[in-house]
């Protein structure tokens, strides 16, 4: 209950104070309003001016936008991604990376021991020794058969065992490449005992799904790597929006526990499929400024700027709202420390950056920026009936 009544008490002091300070100062030194037009006015007193924290300022030139807000994350880019695996099964033996480390591209991240590994390189070694005792055959049927020593269907057949075993030899050389091993050292005898798993790209280690001693298999996902620097913004709109949005929009965007740091991308690629379920398409920004704060799959709030331009406007808690009506309060004079404010409906356009742009004529007067909702409201005024 305590709580239910906390912001009725400051707003109870000040009435009390324009109470105090209002009515009995104006009948003591004789300020009320003297004439007809000046019984709209409203009359602040230079004491409760200041216990209300009362600002003047004037109609600002200010850049007005048409927004449209979404959320979005910011990713990294497809080719900026890695899950990394072993390609043969067997047991961890080290690791050699910590989740946040960065590391280059064909750096060690872990080994694993693999029998199956070892058996592949010795049969390589084997098929290494056919192809090359299969190549010698056929070269030397190969010259038997232009001396006319040797039958066509020999030849035939000995180029056909060359070939299929070249086509073998080839093929394990390669898996040998992929595997980080040197063919020619296992060729000499030269076996590598671990297997080597190394990063496909630069950049942050983000996870860790193993541990020293784990049997993997080769669709065993091992660890997960981020490169930092393909990171861009990810944004999910609805598919009613698609007509307003082209590329290159500038978009404004912030992290929720941060508002007022706020960072600039622009409209890269727009989606062409829509999400099923969520009824959303997914577009790309790309930042104009990287920041180091940027990190993957961090979660932001997007503004895409629709339109962009200037107008008058002044601060949204300047402007009172009563039902459909809008008013500003000018001040039309002021006598001493006394102030007079004459309240101006006027008509709204768009709103920016906590400024509300102002389309009707105002006159070249100063106007109540700080402490408008806190006025008495004029005699007979619509505010003054709901108050």
């Amino acid at each position: 209950m305590r709580k239910k009544y906390e912001h009725v008490i400051p707003s109870l002091c000040i009435v009390m104070l324009l109470t105090a300070c209002g009515g009995g100062s104006s009948q003591r030194d004789g300020t009320q309003p003297a004439t007809k037009n000046d019984s709209a006015w409203i009359h602040v007193t230079g004491v409760q001016f200041e216990a209300m924290g009362m600002q003047l300022g004037t109609l600002r030139n200010l850049s007005f936008s048409g927004r449209l807000r979404v959320n979005g994350r910011i990713i990294s880019s497809v080719n900026g991604q890695a899950q990394i695996g072993s390609r043969l099964s067997g047991t961890i033996r080290h690791i050699s990376r910590e989740p946040g480390d960065f590391t280059t591209a064909g750096s060690l991240l872990c080994t694993v021991e693999s029998n199956e590994f070892l058996e592949f390189q010795q049969d390589f070694i084997d098929i290494s020794a056919r192809h090359g005792e299969a190549r010698l055959a056929y070269e030397r049927l190969k010259t038997l058969y232009a001396d006319t020593i040797t039958s066509k269907r020999e030849l035939v057949a000995a180029e056909s065992a060359y070939q299929g075993l070249s086509a073998r030899y080839q093929g394990m050389k390669q898996r040998l490449v992929l595997l980080g091993v040197n063919p020619d050292n296992v060729e000499k005898g030269k076996l590598q005992p671990l297997l080597n798993i190394t990063a496909p790209i630069s950049g942050h280690v983000t996870r860790i799904d193993c541990m020293p001693g784990e049997y993997v298999t080769p669709d065993k996902s091992l660890m997960r790597m981020v490169d930092q620097n393909s990171l861009h913004l990810q944004l999910d709109l609805y598919e009613k929006d698609i007509p307003r949005l082209t590329t290159g929009q500038p978009v404004e965007f912030y992290h929720p526990d941060n508002p007022t740091k706020k960072y600039r991308a622009h409209l890269t690629q727009i989606g062409k499929a829509t999400d099923p379920d969520k009824k959303t398409i997914t577009c790309i920004a790309n930042f104009e400024q990287h920041d180091g704060a940027f990190i993957h799959n961090l979660y932001v709030v997007a503004d895409v700027i629709l339109t962009e331009q200037n107008g008058k406007g002044i601060p949204e808690h300047a402007l009172e709202t009563s039902g459909e009506t809008e008013r500003i309060y000018l001040l039309a004079k002021r006598e001493g420390d006394d102030y007079y404010f004459k309240p101006l409906v006027v008509i709204t356009g768009m709103r920016s950056e906590n400024y509300v742009e102002i389309l009707s004529d105002v006159p070249d007067r100063e106007i109540l920026i700080e402490g408008a909702y806190h006025l008495p409201a004029a005699p007979g005024s619509d505010i003054d009936k709901e108050r």
